[in-house]
């Protein structure tokens, strides 16, 4: 027998605890000589949660990978279509061009920057390309349908299956797109609907769907069709029968995953390699039906669908030698002076071991507004009292060198600019901001701290949103480049001369500033008011907030949104929806702090995020 040196080209090491490890250490060996155990790197495949989409829906189409996908049209919970396009960079999803018109049931395909989308419910012919910024319309397919199939690209597509109007209702009508018309072609052997397919215009692949018209078969299929150009030819069968599923990859090696079973919504993942299915080990983290699908057999996406009702979770597939753990926000050690919102931060704290917290009210507001608590990444202690009580103030600086400013008094229900500064262990008053207001936001240190936005009331000239920005040395506050725009209930990270704002009053509006002049940039996804805030001004997080702008009604939110320095993108949702919150931290290890689920309501709680992690698969060699 071979050796593995004779195999493999090297000799088996031996370590005193496993090394340093990632994907390139596939298929290599060593020896543990602390646990006494010979170990490897091994791929598996696994499903991880990924970042929601912007909007919870089903009944969409995806298209595209994992690193560029693609999801349009749709309908929401209340089973309103949707003109929606979201766009996914391989983290998280961002609002892409609308469609023409409201779609869903719809057969589509194609790339990110490449796709087409055809038919719909209820019973439409009109199709549609899209170039990665905007749709335009294309030639009608000639059977109006819903609830069917497609796969190719923009110049070369074909969709199959249908429910069109009439007895029966399910078709296997299969049309080819040339780039300026469609032609129809032979018909699936098995007439159905709720299918999923894959592939190419000459060699597609359809598997699974729903045919209840025929009482001596299953109303869920596992019929699996060849197309070759030409004709369908009927292959091996799907392990489980299953309607209204996910399917990606191609006609030679596809997924289909999820999907509704006669009696459930399923987590079942199946796998085709050209010539047979086989059910995976891998399961989807939610039983899930009518959700789209993208990407290849190794690397896909599960997108929205019924979990039981319409759902912006989004799934990711990957057949690797890492284990993925995708981010998400977990409990932290609650507020001990109890609950509150419209607390302040400081910013300038760059771990989730050193938080500063300060100022808020409860409900009914009370002396809640004076209190300042330190966070050490377990639990919250009890450090100086502010001078001066308020709330919906403005935060920067570090646990030992805080900065706290503006806010608002109850009573007696006035803005204030007072000005106070931390040192870890108690608060002094310094000089004044030069304007008294209220639901500004704050970013930079306590010796180079920036104040912008917020509201002036009625009888401190100039009153209403502010456009404002102050800049703090240490000593004093001088005036900077006001915003594009007054706003108010902002939410603001960064530093003196690299800041960011965003939301407010006016919802989505993002600004940067340069330490002289602020420009807009990206817009929110979902737009919303006093938003938490951690990170940079290139790599920051927004989180929670209001969906409706004040004097509205107030709907917290779980929505969290990373910013790259010019755009905007989802990341995993807070287990809470609450509005007039704060945070501190990074992007990949944000804090949440306070707030309320609902106006006039307060809550105590924290949450923590941790962004995606990888680890190599590390598999013991056994004997048995």
């Amino acid at each position: 027998m071979a050796t593995y040196e004779e195999i493999y080209g090297k000799r088996v090491k031996d370590f005193d605890s496993d090394p340093t490890l990632e994907s390139s250490y596939e298929g290599q060996v060593w020896y543990d000589k602390s646990t006494g155990v010979l170990k490897s790197v091994v791929s598996a495949a696994a499903w991880s949660s990924t970042s929601n989409m912007v909007n919870a829906l089903a009944r969409s189409q995806g298209a595209g990978t994992t690193s560029a996908g693609l999801s349009m049209g749709g309908q929401d919970g209340s089973d309103t279509k949707l003109t929606v396009t979201e766009e996914y960079n391989g983290t998280g999803w961002s609002l892409g061009g609308s469609m023409p018109a409201a779609k869903s049931d719809h057969a589509g395909a194609g790339t990110q920057t490449a796709a087409f989308a055809a038919g719909g419910s209820p019973y439409l012919n009109s199709a549609y390309n899209y170039n990665g910024t905007s749709w335009s319309g294309i030639p009608n397919i000639g059977t109006a349908r819903q609830k069917f199939a497609g796969c190719g690209t923009t110049t070369a597509s074909l969709v199959f299956g249908a429910q069109v109007p009439g007895s029966p209702p399910q078709g296997g009508q299969t049309e080819e797109y040339n780039g300026s018309s469609w032609s129809e072609q032979n018909d699936l052997n098995t007439a159905r609907a709720k299918l999923a397919g894959c592939g190419t215009q000459t060699a597609g692949l359809g598997f699974g769907g729903y045919q209840p018209t025929i009482p001596s078969q299953p109303k869920q299929k596992a019929q699996t069709e060849q197309y070759d150009g030409t004709s369908w030819s009927e292959v091996a069968d799907l392990i489980t029968a299953v309607q209204a599923m996910g399917g990606a990859g191609t006609q030679t090696a596809a997924l289909c995953f999820g999907g509704y079973n006669g009696t459930a919504n399923i987590t079942t993942t199946q796998d085709w390699n050209g010539t047979a299915w086989t059910t995976s080990p891998a399961t989807l983290g939610t039983g899930v039906s009518n959700n789209a699908g993208a990407g290849t057999s190794t690397s896909a996406l599960s997108i929205g669908g019924y979990a039981p009702s319409a759902t912006s979770n989004v799934e990711e597939y990957n057949v690797s030698a890492n284990i993925i753990t995708g981010a998400a926000w977990a409990s932290g050690g609650a507020l001990t002076a109890g609950a509150r919102r419209g607390v302040a931060s400081g910013k300038n704290s760059q771990t989730l071991t050193a938080g500063l917290v300060f100022g808020g009210g409860g409900s009914p507001y009370s002396g809640l507004g004076v209190k300042t608590e330190e966070y050490d990444g377990t639990s919250f202690t009890a450090g100086g009292d502010l001078n001066t009580y308020r709330y919906t103030l403005g935060g920067a600086g570090s646990q030992t060198a805080g900065l706290g400013f503006g806010g608002y008094v109850y009573p007696p229900s006035v803005s204030t600019n007072a000005t106070e500064e931390y040192d870890g262990s108690s608060w002094t008053s310094v000089n004044n901001m030069g304007t008294a207001r209220y639901g500004l936001a704050g970013a930079g240190t306590q010796t180079a701290g920036l104040g912008f936005g917020g509201y002036q009331p009625p009888g401190s000239p100039p009153n209403g949103n502010s456009v404002a920005t102050e800049e703090y040395d240490g000593t004093n506050w001088t005036s900077g480049g006001n915003l594009s725009t007054g706003l108010y209930l902002i939410s603001g990270t960064g530093t003196q001369t690299a800041a960011l704002g965003f939301g407010g009053n006016l919802g989505a509006t993002t600004e940067e500033y340069n330490g002289t002049s602020w420009t807009s940039s990206g817009t929110l996804n979902t737009p919303r008011s006093r938003a938490g805030a951690a990170g940079t001004q290139t790599a920051a997080a927004g989180f929670g907030g209001a969906t409706y702008n004040p004097p509205s009604s107030e709907v917290s939110t779980t929505v969290t949104e990373h910013y790259d320095g010019s755009s905007w993108v989802t990341s995993a949702s807070m287990s809470t929806a609450r509005l007039m919150t704060s945070g501190c931290g990074t992007q990949p290890a944000g804090l949440c702090v306070g707030g309320a689920p609902s106006s006039p309501s307060s809550s105590n709680a924290t949450e923590e995020f941790t962004g995606e992690t990888t680890a190599a698969n590390v598999t013991d060699f056994t004997t048995s």
